[in-house]
């Protein structure tokens, strides 16, 4: 919440000193048909875990919990205009992070917490809509929402694990729909400040691993919020 306060701030003083100067720059960049840019983000990722109503090793899981994890993004941006108003935006993205879940646990009679954090590299293609107001000066604030389909080449490294090494397996193919809303600067270039959260639609834990970690499980999935920055 402090980086998300920080960045409004940044935010409106920068519109302020934009509304400023005149005249307005790029006066005519949205009239393109096409625009193609590069992103950069912060990423924070999240498993979304939902318990089974009978646990069948309560005597030795007492409970678990999921921690946010910080990751980095890079992409690419096309941007196709359809009116003066949207846009269609498919993003190729590539998310470095890791997946850290945490079990509470009773081991020879004593209470320890285990987790096992698993290396998160997600290849993202997302396809959004992007609902703009009119510009003002400098300045053009937006909405968005869409899907994405995500697949994790991490879990190519995972497979050569042995079975005792790692506490669940998870499924590497995704789906996610995502919102958000962000900002757009004229200077130079284009500069697009978003922030946007996507959750996973699909049940990405992998029943057929059968173990205490497991078993207490109905269903994992994900949760990734960002903060991007993208130069058109």
């Amino acid at each position: 919440m402090r980086r998300v306060f920080c960045i409004i701030l940044i935010t409106f003083a920068f519109i302020k000193a934009n509304c400023q100067s005149s005249p307005p720059n790029l006066p005519e960049f949205d009239e393109k048909l096409y625009h193609f840019g590069v992103s950069f983000g912060y990423s924070s990722l999240y498993s979304d875990m939902v318990s089974k109503v009978s646990l069948p090793f309560n005597d030795t899981i007492m409970g678990f919990y999921s921690k946010n994890s910080p990751g980095f993004t890079v992409g690419l941006s096309v941007a196709l205009r359809l009116t003066s108003f949207l846009q269609l935006r498919f993003t190729p993205t590539l998310l470095l992070s890791e997946r850290n879940i945490v079990y509470d646990v009773i081991y020879k009679g004593k209470y320890i917490e285990r987790s096992n954090p698993l290396e998160v590299t997600y290849l993202e293609a997302p396809l959004e809509f992007k609902l703009q107001s009119k510009r003002w000066h400098n300045f053009r604030p937006y909405l968005l929402g869409g899907a994405k389909y995500v697949y994790d080449m991490a879990s190519r490294k995972r497979k050569k694990l042995k079975p005792e090494e790692y506490l669940m397996k998870l499924e590497n193919k995704e789906f996610m729909y995502t919102l958000g809303a962000g900002f757009d600067f004229y200077k130079m270039c284009k500069i697009c400040i978003e922030l946007k959260t996507s959750f996973g639609l699909s049940d990405i834990l992998d029943h057929s691993f059968n173990n205490a970690y497991t078993d207490c499980l109905d269903k994992i999935k994900t949760q990734v919020f960002y903060i991007n920055i993208t130069f058109e």
